[in-house]
């Protein structure tokens, strides 16, 4: 049997085995066959069958044989040692292969005040986070791959592909998790925190993930704590994540149209209720206690339209009475479902400081939204933001935005309807309003051209962005981390999947790195006089494993420095690998940005710019070259992008001028529609401080400002110019050499 299997016997104090059905040992611990006791049979041989000397040991060949998955556990009571002995003997779970039995020799004495079941439940937890270790080995070598697929520059459908493995892979990973931290606290062994959580990233951090999911079904999925709810709150950040992911996620797969809104608000002085609602099919009252049982869906039929372990809602449940709230249900067959999560509140103490100007402050925005619970999420996070949400049925929108300077609704980027509704917004709002439309859908592929479109989910910093004219981000670009300086590793690692993919990503931020297969050969390399600046030592290697090479190491008086890797999911591992010589400890599966912050403080820093290497100003911001990128991801049309900028490029000079002569005559008209004409274009290509100061020539003009202060601004507008030119030149020189290349 693997690993994992003898790892269980061996953690077990007492004698054990695990035997087949046929009552043959398959593997036992190192206690099970004291002094070739005839009652304790090798691995390979059967269960004594007959007297064996003791009546427990005699019937243990034949309570083998007649247990079934289904029949409770066989205890018999043995007179081979101290008094209150007992041979056990359980069906051993497993959902693929032959059943197997673990036969376990007990003692009050030796198991303390745990009972026989107690220490069967502690022995499946140990097996199941062994279990643990099998699945990850495998699971960290694709999470690995795919972390160095999405840090190269791939075509937007091949980058598609890339996320969707890297959302399952994680997907597998969490779900392993989900089984053990069950298994913990089964057994009562899961330890909770208590730390300060930020709520608002925490409830960011679930919607981000669902994004794809929900823009598919075209959900609105929206997440915003209250105003009043203290940024900050007393809990365990994990825990309340692993909540969250389960029911949101849960929402999300049973809502097929409509909306999932998830909100934080105080609930008396001291507790929180987040709220997650969805307009899903509804919960009948019949299954609404049954959903929260393990392994178990509302429709358990064979023909259900939804696959899954019935495990999320499950550990939900426990996992918030563990961290002292309740969970409960309010739904309707037909009218969708509420989950109230209540939780203490205890405020954390905020850090000192005063805080800076909110974002949107002295912004009156209307809000338009397909729900109360939507409309209500939504001016949240406007009010968050320093603006005064003004709330509108969706009816009225076209008629009652004369009273404010901006109009963010919800809407379907892909429905005829959404244009219609977008231009008469637009009109009504007229040349200094501001409209923000968010898609439901994807927007590049709808039909709304106008205004601005952003997909949700939302998250604070996307929508301020958006209502302030800056960037909202890249869409498949590269996930890029910031190299090392250099320096030497030395990987010890048995998998040579794993060794060659580790190897690639070491390298991919600029460092050495030497690999071998086991612990024997990373104690030599070690002490061979090559200098290494750090070890990342697997734990679990063939002959010697990384406990022991490390001890050897520093009997050696070699310090250098060594982290542990590991896929067991094991109390006390992080321990053992200190209490060996071990400097950190690391759990698999590894991204690249936790790579790098694991080796960033044993390596050097990274190299300044050279010094023929041209270096902006401190106080020079440069165009942002990814919005190009971006644009050629969304056009798919590379070459459109490059003839743009040539284009751009080869006008600067006649905006320039113009800017110049309008300034000099004293026309402001000129002035303010030259300044606007050359911000939309440089904010289309990313040149964002570059229309910045055309925004800022262009508001003066219309205000009406001195001819002194619009001289200045214009200055500014040429400094931003220059910028321009020397970022979009070099794009254009990297896209010529791409060519030659391509050529």
């Amino acid at each position: 049997m693997g690993y994992a299997a003898r790892t269980l016997v061996e953690a077990i104090p007492g004698p054990a085995a695990i035997v087949d059905a046929d009552g043959r040992v398959l593997v036992a611990n190192g206690r099970w066959r004291p002094d070739g006791d005839a009652a304790y049979p090798g691995e390979g041989v059967l269960l004594a069958d007959g007297d064996a000397g003791c009546p427990a040991h005699g019937r243990l060949l034949s309570a083998t044989r007649q247990l079934t998955p289904q029949s409770p556990p066989t205890v018999l009571a043995c007179r081979c040692d101290a008094p209150g002995t007992g041979v056990r003997v359980a069906h051993l779970e497993s959902d693929c292969g032959a059943h197997r039995r673990l036969v376990t020799v007990e003692s009050a004495a030796a198991n303390g005040d745990a009972g026989p079941d107690d220490a069967a439940a502690q022995a499946k937890s140990q097996f199941l986070a062994l279990l643990g270790h099998e699945i990850r080995t495998p699971v960290t070598t694709v999470v690995a791959a795919v972390e160095l697929l999405r840090a190269q520059p791939l075509q937007q459908e091949v980058r598609e592909v890339v996320d969707s493995v890297h959302r399952s892979v994680h997907a597998l990973k969490a779900l392993t998790d989900d089984l053990l931290d069950l298994a913990r606290l089964e057994t009562g062994v899961l330890r909770v925190e208590r730390e300060p959580v930020a709520v608002r990233p925490v409830l960011e951090s679930i919607v981000e993930p669902l994004q794809q999911q929900a823009r598919r079904k075209g959900i609105l999925l929206l997440a915003a704590p209250a105003p009043n709810l203290p940024p900050t709150v007393l809990g365990d950040v994990h825990r309340l994540r692993q909540v969250l992911t389960c029911v949101v996620g849960n929402a999300i797969k049973f809502t097929e149209t409509g909306e999932v809104i998830v909100t934080a608000a105080p609930d008396g002085d001291d507790a929180y209720q987040i709220i997650v609602s969805d307009t899903g099919p509804g919960i009948p009252a019949s299954d609404q206690a049954r959903i929260f049982a393990p392994f178990v869906q509302a429709d358990p039929s064979a023909a259900r339209r939804h696959e899954g372990a019935g495990l999320g809602l499950a550990l939900a449940a426990r996992l918030v009475e563990c961290m002292g709230g309740t969970i409960a249900v309010r739904s309707q067959p037909g009218e969708g479902s509420e989950f109230l999560i209540r939780l203490p509140l205890l405020a954390a103490p905020q850090p000192p400081g005063e805080q800076g100007p909110l974002p949107l402050t002295h912004r009156r925005i209307a809000v338009a939204a397909p729900s109360p619970r939507s409309t209500l999420a939504l001016s949240w996070l406007l009010t968050s933001a320093g603006a005064e949400p003004v709330p509108v049925p969706f009816e009225d929108l076209a008629t009652r935005v004369r009273d404010v300077d901006t109009v963010l609704w919800c809407d379907d980027s892909h429905d005829p309807e959404a244009v219609r509704r977008a231009d008469t917004v637009i009109e009504l709002l007229g040349p200094t309003g501001r409209a923000q439309m968010i898609s439901t859908t994807d927007p590049r592929t709808g039909i709304v051209r106008k205004p601005d479109v952003l997909t949700a989910p939302l998250v604070l910093r996307r929508l301020v962005a958006a209502l302030n004219w800056e960037r909202t981000g890249v869409r498949g670009a590269p996930i890029t981390v910031p190299p090392l300086g250099g320096g030497r590793v030395l990987l010890a690692e048995d998998n040579d999947v794993n060794r060659t993919v580790f190897r690639r990503m070491i390298e991919l931020l600029g460092v050495e790195c030497d690999t071998v297969a086991d612990g024997s050969a990373a104690v030599s390399a070690l002490l061979g006089g090559t200098p290494y600046d750090v070890v990342l030592m697997d734990v679990q290697m063939p002959r010697t494993d990384g406990l022991e090479a490390t001890r050897q190491v520093r009997s050696a008086d070699c310090d250098t420095p060594i982290l542990a890797l590991t896929a067991t999911a094991l109390r006390g591992d992080r321990e053992r690998c200190l209490e060996a010589g071990m400097n950190g400890h690391l759990s698999k599966p590894i991204t690249l940005p936790e790579l790098r912050a694991a080796l960033a403080p044993y390596l050097s820093a990274a190299p300044a710019a050279e010094p023929d290497e041209p270096v902006p100003a401190p106080d020079e911001a440069l165009p942002d070259l990814s919005k190009l990128r971006d644009l050629e991801e969304q056009l798919e049309d590379r070459a459109l992008v490059v003839t743009t900028v040539n284009t751009f490029l080869s006008q600067l000079d006649g905006r320039r001028s113009a800017l110049a002569e309008a300034l000099r005559k004293q026309d402001h008209d000129a002035l303010r529609a030259t300044a606007h004409t050359l911000k939309s274009s440089s904010a289309l290509l990313g040149a964002d401080p570059l229309a910045e100061a055309c925004a800022q020539v262009e508001r003066n003009a219309i205000a009406g400002t001195s001819e002194q202060d619009l001289t200045a601004l214009v200055a500014d507008v040429e400094s931003a110019v220059a910028g321009a030119i020397r970022v979009m030149s070099g794009y254009l020189a990297d896209e010529r050499a791409d060519g030659a290349v391509r050529r």
